[in-house]
């Protein structure tokens, strides 16, 4: 159709083009090298329209679904849910999360060796002050994380930066905010020796105190059959194989994507869809809903805040800390992709835990790293939602306003990347 509407238009350029510089230039006594000369420059004209034509022709076709109303979507009173082989252009297959997270080596998690880890996990005896654990700040019942803005360590002193989940962390190739840590044995070890968090001085500290608590040097040589096994290795990789269990993959989510289609509400639904259409799957890529996840990782560091010149970024104080940027560098900060599984559980928001509710946090985002604007109407239509169960697409919704009804559906679609800390296999440990 593009073509046909540009060779058209040429040839009614073309026909104009002989009637004017034959006709109606000899009418008007014109030279023949003038009629040359009008017959190039108008020819020149003639080619850049069909030119214009093309490009914005091709334009409309590459974006026509941005905006439902204008490739004849009919509007619905909800989302309709439609399970059935398609043909249409999709953002590409959506992936539940393994039931297992990977291990070194790829050998399987012995059970000793796990419930040496979550007796270490929970050891408030690793602290200087005998009263913080790992778990003072990742709880399961808060989803991994501790429900404050920024954790309390030993003798009362506080973080700077919010708790990360430490669910499904086993997933991730980058930890902690500003991504320093490579896998869960690094990150391990960061709390223990923490000035703020844990308070030991170094890590052979650590292996000391935990040669002197009670019971251990039992539990070490039946987990690593060796009589001498308390080692700082052992230690983190008792830590870190206790943490691998700390996995969620039975959400709503992954369920619906695995092809129970009743497993998500309409306006689930709907908040998929705008999760696809409006960018946010680019940068937090399922399964993780994160870039650093090991599977189809996606660059794992991002910038934040990218448009700084709003509200949002002066009122929560979201640019004075930048992540991992340099020093010398100026812009926005830089930052791991966290991860959007239990986020729903882990409020409040961003790494310095300002933001309280996750329909705010979701206002930022569209504003400082979308630029879109945030309406408080609700004025957007409601499109179909075209679900392919066979290829796990959905239909991308891109509006060209995010409404407050756009808002609340992308956080049911949070929340659908939850589970109940019951289901997680941590709380089916030994």
């Amino acid at each position: 159709m593009l073509i046909i509407v540009m060779v058209a238009c040429a040839a009614a350029g073309i026909m104009a083009l002989n009637l004017i510089s034959s006709e109606l230039a000899g009418r008007a006594g014109m030279s023949r090298s003038g009629r040359v000369l009008l017959s190039a420059g108008l020819g020149m004209g003639v080619i850049a329209v069909s030119l214009k034509v093309f490009i914005v022709g091709y334009l409309m076709e590459k974006t026509k679904d941005l905006h439902p109303e204008l490739h004849g979507i009919q509007a619905s009173p909800a989302p309709q849910l439609y399970s059935r082989h398609l043909e249409s252009t999709f953002t590409g297959k959506w992936h539940a999360l393994p039931a297992a997270a990977p291990t070194p080596g790829g050998q399987p998690l012995r059970p000793e060796l796990v419930a040496l880890g979550q007796r270490l996990f929970n050891e408030k005896g690793l602290s200087t002050t005998g009263d913080v654990a790992c778990s003072s700040c990742h709880k399961l019942e808060a989803g991994g994380g501790d429900d404050a803005r920024v954790s309390t360590g030993i003798d009362g002193l506080r973080g700077n930066r919010n708790t990360p989940t430490f669910l499904d962390a086993a997933f991730l190739s980058r930890l902690f905010w500003d991504g320093r840590a490579g896998s869960l044995e690094d990150q391990a070890g960061g709390p223990l020796t923490n000035p703020v968090e844990m308070g030991m001085p170094s890590l052979d500290a650590v292996e000391d105190t935990v040669r002197a608590l009670p019971g251990y040097a039992g539990d070490f040589a039946k987990s690593f059959g060796e009589p001498q096994a308390i080692t700082t290795d052992n230690i983190l990789h008792a830590i870190a194989s206790y943490e691998r269990t700390a996995v969620s993959p039975d959400t709503a989510y992954d369920r619906f994507v695995r092809g129970d289609t009743t497993a998500l509400s309409p306006k689930q639904i709907r908040g998929m869809a705008l999760f696809a259409g409006l960018g946010c799957r680019t940068c937090h890529l399922d399964p993780t809903f994160s870039a650093a996840g090991k599977i189809r990782p996606a660059g794992v560091f991002k910038p934040f805040p990218i448009f700084s010149d709003n509200p949002y970024v002066r009122r929560y104080d979201l640019a004075s800390d930048r992540g991992a940027a340099d020093a010398e560098s100026k812009g926005a900060g830089l930052w791991r992709v966290p991860s959007l599984r239990n986020v729903a559980q882990t409020a409040p928001y961003f790494h310095n835990g300002s933001v309280a509710t996750l329909e705010e946090a979701i206002r930022i985002m569209v504003v400082t790293q979308l630029r879109k604007s945030v309406v408080a109407t609700t004025g957007n239509e409601q499109p179909a939602i075209l679900w392919d169960a066979g290829r796990q697409t959905l239909t991308p919704y891109r509006p060209r306003v995010v409404s407050a009804d756009d808002v609340e559906a992308l956080a049911a679609f949070l929340n659908s990347l939850s589970v109940d800390a019951s289901n997680t296999a941590l709380s089916r440990s030994p």
